[in-house]
C-alpha cells in the first residue's frame, strides 16, 4: 500500500509539471498533448494499482463503464450549466474502487465530453480537477456506508478542487501578469457557479449513491471485484 502511495505521488507531481510546462512553456496551445500525457499517466497510476489477484481486464471493463457514464451524464445535461452528474459519478468511482480508479474516470470523463462542449487551455486542468475529486474520493471515503458523509465530500470537493483548479486557467489565460488580489477575485467571482456544482454534485450522491453501488456491487460480483463498500447493510445514512 505504501509503495502505491509513493507512486501516485510521484505521477501527481509529474501531472503538476506537465501542467506548468502547459501554461509558462506551451502557453495554452497544445493542450491536446498535455491532456493526452494526463490520460497516460493516470492510466499507468491505475495500472500500478492493481493488487495481487484482482482481475486487471474486469476492473478495466468497470472503469471505462464509469468513464463513459460520468462524460453521458455531463452531456446528458448540457442544458443545465451547473448541475452535472459528473463529479458524483467520479466520487463513486472513488469510493467503490479506490483513488486511481477514481482520478481515471475523472481525467477520462472530463476529456471525452470536452469533445461535445469544446476543447481549449481548460481541458487539462478540468481533467486534473476532476481527476482529484475522484483520487481523494478513494483515498478518503474508500468503501464509506455513509451516503451523507459522501455527499458532504462531494459538496466540498467542488469549490476546492474543480473550483480552484480550474480557475487557474482562467487567472493565467484571461489576465495579463495576474497578483495575487487578482487570483483571488477571479476565483471570487466563480465561487457562485462552484457551490451550485458542489449543491448538485451532493443532491445527486445523496439520492444516487445507494442505487447506484447496489449495481456496481452487482457488476463486482459478476467479474469478481471485492472492493464495493456492502450497501445492503448501511447504517445511519
Amino acid at each position: 500500500m505504501q509503495k502505491k502511495r509513493v507512486i501516485d505521488i510521484i505521477l501527481l507531481v509529474v501531472i503538476l509539471a506537465l501542467l506548468y510546462f502547459g501554461i509558462f512553456i506551451l502557453k495554452g496551445e497544445e493542450y491536446y498533448l498535455v491532456s493526452l500525457l494526463i490520460l497516460v499517466i493516470g492510466i499507468l497510476g491505475f495500472l500500478f494499482s492493481f493488487e495481487k489477484g484482482q482481475p486487471g481486464v474486469a476492473l478495466l471493463t468497470v472503469t471505462a463503464s464509469l468513464c463513459a457514464l460520468a462524460a453521458a451524464s455531463r452531456i446528458a445535461f448540457f442544458f443545465l450549466p451547473q448541475v452535472k452528474p459528473i463529479a458524483a459519478v467520479v466520487i463513486i468511482a472513488g469510493v467503490a474502487f479506490g483513488p486511481e480508479v477514481g482520478f481515471v474516470t475523472g481525467a477520462v470523463s472530463a476529456f471525452v465530453s470536452n469533445f461535445y462542449f469544446g476543447q481549449g487551455s481548460w481541458t487539462p486542468f478540468q481533467m486534473f480537477a476532476l481527476g482529484m475529486i475522484g483520487f481523494f474520493a478513494g483515498l478518503l471515503l474508500r468503501g464509506s456506508r455513509n451516503r451523507l458523509l459522501v455527499a458532504l465530500y462531494g459538496f466540498f470537493s467542488v469549490p476546492v478542487f474543480y473550483g480552484g483548479i480550474v480557475e487557474i486557467n482562467t487567472i493565467f489565460f484571461t489576465v495579463r501578469e495576474p497578483t495575487a488580489v487578482q487570483a483571488a477575485g477571479v476565483y471570487l467571482a466563480g465561487l457562485p457557479f462552484n457551490l451550485l456544482f458542489g449543491l448538485s454534485t451532493a443532491l445527486f450522491l445523496f439520492f444516487l449513491y445507494r442505487p447506484v453501488l447496489r449495481h456496481l456491487e452487482r457488476m463486482g460480483k459478476k467479474y469478481e471485484l471485492e472492493t464495493l463498500p456492502r450497501i445492503d447493510k448501511e447504517e445511519g445514512t
